[in-house]
């Protein structure tokens, strides 16, 4: 059997699952699990910013921001995202200069990071080059496999051969197939033992608990502040109701505004340590956390 290739990232323990990273949200981002794009760290003042939730202890996970960028590349030309995300690297616009960002941070930062997502841009085909190059300069990326494109080969490839890899095209999809996808990835993972799945894009739900990624991440928390509405409550990674309207922040009041911004991440944060203590609880009911975590997701299904 071919030994399983270790991804990158100093901080990253196999024993610390689930995680819920939260995206975006700037300075209201304080952690304790954060995902940056390396299109938010394009300038110095952005850079600072990353090490400081290093400094703080936080787990950074880094993203490619080739997702960013092909919405970008779309959006430009014209045409749809799934186009977009199947041309050639070379032919995005502003992939050079963002590989050349990503580079550089991975190589700065890659020991204090818990992982860095590889440049999933233009298919397998693609995916595979542009993962060789950077092994070649003694990078190693976390692989993305995309289900509704790459092939269910593709998925047995990298689980065989990594111990981490990212699945995305998951919030894109509608919500049953966005269910079938960690049903059927759920049980094909279950002959890799090894194996850490990271869900790109999925906001902790209940889904979470019975098909169980280890980690994933979203950017949803920050939707009261973006069209500002009332907070959606949850309960056991359930959605169960609106907060009142008068949890809505005032516009044009900066008060109210952050406010409103911390009352969304320490929400967040909740939702990760619900979905945490929900996972070692059943764990625990069914015989202990070691070994037990496909098991413990069964008798939550």
């Amino acid at each position: 059997m071919t030994a399983v290739v270790p991804t990158a990232g100093g901080t990253f323990n196999p024993d610390e699952h689930p995680i819920y990273f939260t995206a975006g949200g700037g300075e209201f981002n304080a952690g304790p699990y954060v995902l940056m794009a390396a299109n938010e760290l394009m300038a110095g003042s952005e850079e600072q910013r990353l090490r400081d939730l290093l400094d703080a202890g936080c787990r950074v996970l880094l993203d490619s921001g080739i997702f960013w960028l092909t919405n970008r590349h779309c959006r430009a030309h014209g045409i749809t995202m799934d186009e977009a995300l199947g041309l050639a690297p070379e032919e995005v616009d502003g992939f050079a200069e963002l590989r050349e960002r990503y580079i550089y941070l991975a190589r700065t930062y890659g020991d204090w990071l818990w992982g860095y997502i590889e440049l999933d841009q233009g298919g397998r085909d693609n995916k595979r080059v542009q993962r060789a190059a950077l092994h070649d300069l003694g990078l190693s990326p976390i692989p993305v496999y995309h289900p509704l494109v790459d092939g269910w080969d593709y998925f047995d490839e990298l689980a065989a051969t990594y111990d981490r890899i990212c699945v995305g095209n998951i919030v894109q999809a509608s919500a049953p197939v966005r269910l079938r996808l960690l049903h059927t990835i759920w049980e094909r993972r279950r002959s890799y033992p090894h194996l850490w799945i990271h869900a790109l894009g999925l906001t902790a739900n209940e889904w979470c608990l019975p098909l169980a990624p280890d980690s994933c991440d979203s950017s949803s928390w920050l939707a009261p502040l973006r069209w500002n509405h009332q907070r959606v409550e949850t309960a056991m990674l359930r959605r169960v109701g609106d907060l009142p309207a008068g949890f809505r922040y005032t516009r044009d009041d900066s008060a109210s505004y952050q406010a409103a911004a911390r009352l969304c991440a320490d929400a967040a944060t909740a939702l990760g340590r619900c979905w945490q203590h929900a996972a070692h609880r059943a764990g625990e009911l069914v015989g202990g956390p070691a070994g037990a975590r496909t098991e413990a997701e069964g008798a939550l299904r």
